[in-house]
């Protein structure tokens, strides 16, 4: 925890309020980070020391963003106090401020677990939301489904084989050599055994993996086309954005690049790397609104697709979200025929509408996933959109 002289450089609300009067913020800022001598009976400093809650004693302690939120809201107090205010009453202002202040660590808590920030980013940007008059209770419910979300990908992940391209679920016979259970490939490892691991194989009786659906084994790019249009507003862009993020750090996980393409009837191309936060929050709180243009969202991400195979990264998969059919035909075609001349596979997720399957969307597509509104409140649906189920 810096002292106060390097919170009075580091934080604006600091210094505006040491300029006031350095001795009085001096003794807040000790007395919220618990430093420094005791602070002066029956002032101010006095009262939220002896208030301070307990549970918040190590954050308070620790990360100076928080202390610095902390003091902007305590110091603001000041002026309405009464002027021979007592102590009780000097309590009862610091009790209230307070507890605010624990009301904001637990939605920063829950930005922090569902987003995969440290705790100072966590701060920073729910402050960034603040002080841009956003809706940081939506951003909170998009964290807390996003954390779900990525528990799931992750336990999904858990559950396959190292080497097998699908979920395993079963133990069957068969000839898939990527699949054989390892009694079967130590064997084949025997000389005087092979012979007979290879007959079994030929003749389709050795012991290998059952799998249902089927993954990509390569892990190539990640583009995400997110539906912005006017219809896609509450849980639909809560669902979307949070699908996002969780896609994004199982991606960073696995060292792949991530672009998404913001669409309604433009589109914004957004690139999302590893430890940007920043460019987390303004994906999250992006929104274009208007109509739906689907084939020019496609056009946007083959052409991404194709950037990222310029810089080495090959084998993209394109996710995308939407919560109606444009109609323009001709656009998707024309769009999905360049992505596949380039290897693209396509994962088509509808939200509460459903596309023709004579549709490209839904003819063309490796997956395609229907989610209902009651689906958009659960972190297991993600797991619909990535993994092919039988």
């Amino acid at each position: 925890m810096g002292t106060f002289l390097q919170a009075r450089r580091a934080h604006r609300a600091v210094a505006v309020a040491a300029d006031q009067s350095a001795a009085a913020a001096g003794d807040l800022w000790n007395a919220i980070v618990g430093a420094g001598s005791e602070p002066l009976a029956g002032s101010f400093a006095e009262a939220v020391q002896d208030t301070a809650p307990v549970e918040h004693a190590a954050l308070l302690a620790s990360d100076d963003v928080a202390a610095a939120y902390a003091f902007e809201r305590l110091w603001a107090c000041l002026p309405a106090l009464p002027p021979r205010a007592s102590p009780f009453e000097l309590r009862g202002v610091a009790r209230e401020r307070w507890a605010a202040f624990d009301a904001q660590a637990r939605r920063t808590e829950h930005l922090a677990g569902g987003f995969g920030w440290d705790v100072s980013a966590a701060w920073t940007h729910a402050r960034d939301v603040e002080l841009a008059h956003g809706d940081l209770h939506q951003v909170e419910r998009i964290a807390r489904l996003a954390g779900r979300m990525y528990a799931a990908l992750r336990g999904a992940r858990a559950s396959r084989v190292h080497g097998v391209p699908a979920e395993v679920y079963s133990v069957e016979q068969g000839n898939d050599v990527s699949r054989l259970l390892p009694a079967e490939q130590v064997l084949l490892m025997e000389p005087v055994l092979e012979t007979v691991v290879l007959e079994r194989i030929a003749s389709r009786r050795a012991a290998q993996y059952a799998v249902q659906g089927e993954a990509k084994k390569s892990k190539g790019p990640l583009v995400i086309a997110l539906d912005e249009s006017g219809s896609m507003h509450a849980a639909r862009n809560e669902w979307a954005k949070a699908a996002t993020v969780a896609l994004c750090r199982v991606a960073f996980d696995e060292k792949r690049p991530v672009a998404v393409v913001h669409y309604s009837t433009s589109a914004v191309v957004q690139a999302i790397k590893p430890g940007d936060t920043e460019a987390v929050l303004r994906m999250v709180r992006h929104f274009l609104g208007g109509g739906t243009a689907i084939g020019l969202a496609l056009g946007m991400a083959v052409q991404q697709v194709r950037q990222l195979a310029q810089r080495g990264h090959q084998g993209a998969d394109i996710i995308l979200v939407t919560d109606g059919v444009d109609g323009d035909q001709a656009a998707q075609e024309a769009a999905l025929r360049e992505g596949l001349a380039l290897g693209v596979r396509l994962w088509t997720v509808a939200i509460e509408c459903e596309v023709a399957e004579t549709s490209p969307l839904r003819a063309k597509a490796a997956q395609y996933v229907r989610l209902g509104g009651a689906e958009l409140a659960k972190g297991e649906s993600v797991s619909l959109c990535v993994f092919r189920r039988t």
